[in-house]
């Protein structure tokens, strides 16, 4: 069992970043770890938030507040969120390939929202994260495919030396708590993971 990473100086304690792409569990992720008793924010979409992408700092303002976060807002920047937090732990969450890029055509295909129904800031995070991350806004699954590829490659190869500061985690195939639990040193909860659709 790991042991509870340690607070960096002027912190009151190390965060937990989720590392993995849109449509691998980053939802059930957010909801086990706010179980465990982690409030960690998932795909945050606030002005604050927006300037920091647009930045580039990784000094999330809310992490003041927060325990992590979750989703594609951390992809481009964990290697900057590792470096400005010491101690933190990273989740990379995985799924089966073609099982994931059918998850992520359904969501890119259904009909997207009027512009009412969601903030400007929102859509306007919405927009550069898919550029960051996929570096196109519409579905194309070979794209999407090779992107996946590379960032998993990418996140584990960052942390070959680091196995402790790092989880793999296949949450649709079944895997939740006893293996986060143990990760993040803290007891696992007597009840179901949470399964949290998109």
């Amino acid at each position: 069992m790991s042991e509870s990473p340690e607070p960096r100086a002027g912190s009151t304690s190390p965060k937990i970043f989720g590392v993995g792409l849109s449509h691998t569990g980053t939802r059930s992720l957010t909801a086990a770890l706010g179980v465990l008793g982690f409030d960690v924010a998932h795909y945050p979409a606030d002005r604050a938030t927006y300037g920091t992408l647009l930045a580039g700092s990784a000094r999330f303002p809310l992490l003041e507040s927060h325990d992590g976060i979750t989703d594609i807002t951390v992809v481009p920047y964990y290697q900057d969120l590792d470096r400005a937090w010491p101690g933190s732990r990273f989740v990379l969450t995985v799924r089966e390939e073609e099982s994931w890029l059918r998850s992520c055509r359904r969501h890119w295909e259904r009909p997207t929202p009027h512009q009412a129904d969601r903030s400007e800031v929102h859509l306007d995070v919405q927009l550069f994260l898919r550029s960051a991350v996929y570096g196109c806004h519409a579905f194309h699954a070979e794209r999407f495919r090779g992107v996946y590829r590379r960032h998993v490659a990418e996140v584990t190869r960052y942390f070959a030396d680091r196995q402790d500061d790092l989880l793999v985690l296949d949450i649709v195939a079944g895997q939740g708590y006893e293996r986060l639990a143990p990760f993040l040193g803290v007891p696992a909860p007597n009840e179901p993971f949470p399964f949290v659709k998109q």
